[in-house]
């Protein structure tokens, strides 16, 4: 697996990262731009400045920018100026001093090292989405604000305050116009128009909440001065917003340009990117004018954090006149080391550096080879080095002479291989002590060399030391022939010796000795080996035809590699990986350079008839590293903006070789290409296309506009890019911006590691993730997450169990601890292997819990579980002591089921249930029915339909106990209530019913009584419960009547005898008499 850890697009140094913060943002001016500007935003091609007193727009002709990005070859610059407008609007009538709040930091600082005054230099200046005036008029705010990419800005006028007051005085603009309800501002460079203001007044609600309700507004135009109207009036008592559309249109650029040419890393795997942009210190002018397109033209610094999501700073260098990065590097102390070229006289320099002011000779005007910047002076070289922060300059230097130094511009042989902005290879880097060494070329007779040589042909390479904090040339040596010769890339050896290489024309380059002491075609290129500013040896490298060493790296034992293109049949080594006539070679040499250690050729092998040319090479290269096993990693770019341009007329990807796990299979010929060969180039380890597959219009392919990219010793690159118009550079969805700023370039940075090797795995247990420790039987997975893993190897007490690159499986059925090992093998990385492992715990499980049972309706049972220490007991019913091995549950006769969740001293769980059923189908059924009758005696019938029993007992409520299954017809002694208790047995089990009875003997009635008082007999006593009584004398009169009698009459009666009516609650009547004796 490869990892693409980042690709972000860089849009402008003020308003670059709109993924992750608004599209504009208001930078606040400290002293780096004119006094009178509070705040800078970028706008679709051109700027807009926040005044105390008002805006000014400043607009650039894009097309102009577009068209010089990738030009053709030329022997002539490209003209010199760009056509520009700007158009200035006043707060006419306006509070001269408002206040202005800035709102809404964004979390990137900038920093501005432009021109050579360090008062006018900013670092760590903050950035906002919004600016407010406060009391711009009375009553009136005006925000300024970023709305999605776009700018917005509107009036909020206080209840009360006059709107009447806003005038807003236009000056500078070819036209201003009202056409359709718009304000239309015409320049010589586009056109801008102002929408109908959309406005509203806000109505507060009774909720405490308020309600937009929309006010018809129009622009009105008073010669250049507008203003608004609102024709159906408003209520002035209420908040009133203003809010005017602002659009841009008829034009071709958008968000200012800026290129990729650099990339680098720190320690940290921070990424910096560094490229041009333009129009950091443009004019505030009003009207047309012209600017010089190189005066424009600074250097954009950019550091994010590892994995692209944040940006940790942003700065712009430069002077008055063209300046460019062609390297960069970060030494010991997080400091960043800019290396590149430039024609400003005012180049920022800092106190004690070595060289301060620039000596190449004014007025040159120097026709860069096909680029889109010339350079009106001559150039020199300079070294900057930034604070890792980015908020100072910590030392910065010019170096050069009285000609071109920096540049390699050499363009008299048609046959010679030339990329688009290979005038820019050179490169920098740091040594142990952090001193600062390049390789680069120059054209002066009076670059300030410490080896005694002079100048001999058209230009030289020159190999340069300087001190930490450049205020000392310590050594500087030409590489110089008869012709023209070009440094392009150095790497410290061990002994502190230096290996350079380059192109060279020249004739009596090489010396005795070495591998290939004499030119060998049209142009070669070469290998120098230096001890300080003394040359050890130089070899040419070449064929017949044209061929160039692009980039050189230092493998173990002090081997140096190059890397380079060709024309011709470049010689292959047997025994190594190749694509015979390839364009181009990887040459390892030794130490003294006397040898081939191996060389071979990779590429497309599109090649031509001839058995001494091929087409070309079909990349340039960017990047080259030979890591600490002797893995070489190579990248580099091709297609139609070399193609169609004329550069490198065969150009192309396609048909560069990929291998099957390529993060990229498939290319539309204009992308990059990222290639690992293993040590001494035996195979291809890995190949991959980076960048946009879909077919391009000329100068829109993937492409770099000329500089160094680096690998880390781990196999992470990070490259520099340019991507333009119809290209659409892939984006990861964590990168501070996914998508390109504008409609012509933007610089885009990736990361990428080709050869992570990291092994992990997740353990599951069915869907449940991360379990370690578990009971027998234990069945896990185990899911391979690795990265950059080829080959893989699961092992359990070392014996492997499996091979799989995505998982394995295992139960483990005995108690005990077991070490999961996962391999990982990648031939790419110096580890070739990477290991982890994860302990299973498993232990026995002895859960156990009773069984299921039937027990007697409504008798207690105890339930117990074994084998835990931790248990939780659930179920049907209330648990009482859920936690305690034991519970006592009880049933009625339904079945009920419990649970026990239970966990052992090893971790081990399991849940285990019991059900508890009650046989209650012998539950007594008995009813009783009687009939009592006046003077019978009232008997009791029984039924039993009780279902099942063995056997019953009768417990009649008065002693009596019968134990027989249903009682003859029985009769108790007396009237009254009585409780029949049946108990029914089945299989040692009991169940009983009780049922009440109100027995009523009407046979036993009293007839005589004793009222005297004595408590004995005193009363009329029935025995029966809701009965009506009627007393009547001898001669029917009534002398008494209950309806609910009580038993108790007899009270004060005189003796005698009495007759009664008797009717019971059940409706029976009785007659008969009664005596009251003495």
């Amino acid at each position: 697996m490869r990892c693409l850890l980042l690709v972000f697009f860089i849009t402008t140094l003020s308003a670059w990262a709109f993924a992750k913060q608004p599209g504009l943002v208001f930078v606040e001016n400290k002293g780096q731009w004119p006094d009178d500007i509070r705040y800078r935003a970028d706008l679709p091609g051109g700027f807009l400045f926040l005044k105390t007193s008002g805006f000014h727009y400043a607009f650039y002709d894009a097309r102009e920018t577009a068209r010089r990005h990738a030009a053709a070859p030329t022997a002539e610059p490209v003209l010199p100026t760009i056509r520009a407008h700007g158009v200035g609007v006043t707060f006419a009538g306006a509070n001269t001093q408002p206040e202005l709040e800035a709102r809404n930091a964004v979390a990137t600082t900038y920093s501005y090292f432009l021109g050579n005054d360090p008062a006018r230099w900013a670092g760590g200046v903050a950035g906002y989405s919004e600016v407010v005036y406060h009391n711009l008029y009375p009553g009136i705010d005006l925000r300024v604000f970023a709305y999605y990419q776009t700018l917005k800005y509107e009036f909020v006028i206080q209840p009360g305050a006059d709107p009447d007051q806003i005038k807003l005085a236009y000056e500078g603009a070819d036209q201003l116009s009202l056409a359709d309800s718009r304000l239309r501002i015409q320049t010589s460079v586009n056109e801008f128009r102002e929408n109908a203001p959309y406005s509203f007044v806000s109505r507060p609600e009774a909720n405490g909440q308020s309600t937009a309700v929309e006010v018809a507004t129009r622009w009105a135009l008073d010669g250049n001065t507008a203003r608004f109207t609102f024709p159906n009036g408003y209520d002035k008592t209420l908040s009133l917003t203003v809010d005017p559309e602002l659009v841009f249109v008829t034009f071709t650029g958008s968000v200012a340009d800026n290129f990729g040419h650099t990339a680098t890393y720190d320690a940290d795997g921070n990424t910096y990117v560094a490229g041009s942009v333009w129009g950091e210190n443009f004019p505030v002018t009003r009207g047309a004018f012209q600017v010089s397109f190189a005066g424009k033209t600074s250097i954009g610094i950019m550091k994010f954090s590892p994995d692209g999501s944040t940006i940790l700073f942003s700065a712009t260098l430069g002077g008055g006149e063209a300046d460019l990065p062609h390297s960069i590097i970060v030494n010991s102390k997080g400091e960043l080391i800019v290396l590149g070229s430039t024609a400003s006289t005012d180049y920022p320099t800092t106190a004690g550096a070595y060289q301060r002011k620039l000596t190449a000779q004014p007025g040159e005007n120097i026709a860069v080879y096909g680029t889109y910047l010339p350079y009106r002076n001559a150039a020199d070289m300079f070294i900057t080095r930034l604070r890792g922060d980015g908020k100072a300059l910590v030392g910065s230097t010019l170096l050069g002479g009285s000609y071109n130094d920096g540049l390699n511009l050499y363009t008299a042989n048609a046959a010679a291989i030339r990329n688009y902005a290979d005038e820019f290879r050179s490169e920098v880097i740091v040594g142990p002590d952090d001193d600062i060494y390049i390789a680069s070329t120059t054209q002066s007779p009076d670059f300030p060399v410490t080896d005694g040589s002079v100048k001999a042909g058209y230009s030289d390479g020159v190999v340069c030391r300087l001190s930490a904090d450049l205020s000392q040339l310590r050594w500087a040596a030409r590489i110089k022939g008869d012709q023209a010769d070009e440094a392009y890339s150095l790497r410290l050896a061990s002994d502190g010796s230096l290996y350079v290489c380059g192109s060279t024309f020249s004739s009596n380059l090489g010396t005795a000795g070495a591998l290939q002491p004499e030119l060998a075609g049209v142009n070669d290129g070469f290998i120098a080996h230096l001890k300080e500013d003394k040359i050890l040896a130089v070899s040419y490298l070449g064929t017949q035809n044209s061929d160039v060493a692009s980039l050189l790296d230092i493998g173990p034992g002090d081997v140096p590699h190059v890397l380079g293109i060709t024309k011709g049949l470049y010689p292959v080594s047997v025994g190594v990986y190749s694509n015979p006539r390839s364009g181009q070679f990887i040459h390892a040499l030794s130490p003294d350079l006397s040898k081939t250690l191996f060389s071979t050729t990779f590429g497309s092998a599109r090649d031509l008839a001839s058995r001494t040319t091929i087409q070309g090479p079909d990349i340039a290269p960017t990047a080259f590293l030979v890591n600490t096993c002797g893995n070489i990693y190579i990248a580099g770019w091709g297609g139609i903006v070399n193609a169609s341009k004329g550069y490198n007329t065969f150009s192309s990807t396609y048909g560069l070789p990929v291998t099957p796990d390529a993060y990229q299979l498939t290319t539309n010929g204009s992308n990059f290409w990222v290639g690992v060969l293993e040590r001494g180039a035996k195979s291809l380890l890995y190949g991959t296309f980076m960048g946009d597959v879909r077919p391009l219009a000329p100068e829109d392919g993937d492409h770099v506009d000329g500089g160094t990219s680096r690998f880390d010793k781990n196999g992470v690159i990070y490259h520099a890019t340019c991507s333009c118009r119809s290209n659409n550079f892939p984006a990861t969805a964590t990168a501070a911006a996914q998508q390109r700023g504008n409609a012509n370039c933007n610089n885009v940075a990736f990361k990428f590691d080709t050869d992570k090797l990291k092994a992990a795995f997740d353990t599951y247990e069915g869907t449940r993730k991360n379990v370690v420790k578990g009971c027998t039987p234990l069945a896990l997975t185990f899911k391979n997450t690795s990265v950059g893993g080829r080959r893989y190897e699961w092992l359990i007490g070392g014996k492997i169990i499996a091979t799989s690159s995505t998982s394995a499986t295992q139960t483990f059925t005995s108690p005990g601890s077991y070490t999961v090992v996962l391999r990982a093998y990648n031939p790419l990385n110096c580890l070739l292997i990477d290991s982890t492992n994860q302990v299973i715990d498993v232990g026995a499980a002895d859960f156990r819990i009773s069984k299921d049972t039937t027990l007697c309706p409504e008798k207690p049972v105890s339930l117990t579980a074994s084998g835990a220490d931790r248990y939780s007991w659930t179920g049907s019913t209330t648990v009482v002591n859920p936690t305690s091995s034991s519970i006592s549950v009880m049933s009625s006769g339904s079945a009920l089921t419990y649970q026990v969740s239970m966990t052992n001293a090893a971790g081990c769980t399991a849940t285990k249930s019991v059900t508890v059923r009650a046989d209650g189908s012998f539950r007594p059924k008995i009813a009783a029915e009687s009939a009592p009758d006046c003077n019978q005696p009232t008997r009791l019938a029984f039924t039993n339909q009780t279902p099942g029993a063995d056997r019953y007992v009768w417990a009649m409520g008065n002693g009596d106990t019968l134990r027989t299954p249903l009682p003859d017809q029985y009769r108790y002694a007396h009237s009254g209530s009585y409780t029949v208790v049946v108990t029914a047995y089945k299989a040692g089990c009991s169940l009983s019913q009780k049922l009440p009875i109100d027995y009523e003997d009407l046979s036993r009635l009293p007839n005589a009584i004793t009222a005297n008082n004595d408590g004995k007999n005193d009363l009329f006593d029935l025995g029966i419960k809701g009965a009506k009584l009627e007393i009547y004398n001898r001669w029917g009169r009534e002398l008494f009547r209950s309806e609910n009698y009580a038993n108790d009459w007899g009270h004060n009666v005189a003796h005698g005898v009495y007759f009664y009516l008797l009717t019971t609650a059940s409706g029976r009547q009785c007659k008969g008499w009664i005596e009251v004796l003495e």
